[in-house]
């Protein structure tokens, strides 16, 4: 049904990526722009709230769980505080982790339902979506940044 192999593929990429240029992970482009060690606590932050979604969507037929504010999550953190090499290990991981649990989540549940203010969608929705387009569009976001501190590098 999901695409494990290409979701594990994408993530093993990603990992190459991010250990890569670790070197400049703590480099602020601007002030109203996150650095890369930031983006990625914002993709753990991700990792643990889908976690939460694809649990409780088995054992619930609709559930309201809470959005949450990246900003405020960033800012509880402290993620700069930490050793990068420590935080792509845990994302690799926890991705890895959550493959393992949607290889075995029940087909009768991919209808179950999160509601949140005027949206809903369904577990199955929530996995490709996450594991698509969210990460697709956070790996692109993080190559934009590379570029930006290493043009920046340069001047």
């Amino acid at each position: 049904m999901f695409l494990i192999d290409d979701y594990k593929e994408k993530i093993n990429n990603f990992y190459e990526l991010m250990d890569t240029n670790k070197n400049i992970v703590d480099i602020r482009v601007s002030k109203d722009k996150w650095t890369l060690k930031e983006m990625l606590g914002h993709l753990i932050d991700s990792a643990s709230n889908n976690h939460q979604r694809f649990i409780r969507l088995q054992n619930d037929k609709e559930i309201n769980f809470p959005a949450y504010d990246a900003e405020q999550w960033k800012d509880a953190t402290k993620i700069s505080e930490f050793e990068f090499i420590e935080l792509i290990n845990l994302w690799k991981t926890y991705n890895y982790f959550l493959l393992h649990l949607i290889k075995n989540i029940d087909e009768k549940c991919y209808n179950n339902m999160w509601k949140i203010s005027e949206k809903e969608m369904t577990l199955k929705f929530i996995i490709e979506d996450y594991f698509g387009q969210h990460m697709d569009w956070h790996i692109e976001l993080y190559k934009k940044r590379i570029e930006e501190i290493n043009c920046g590098k340069q001047s």
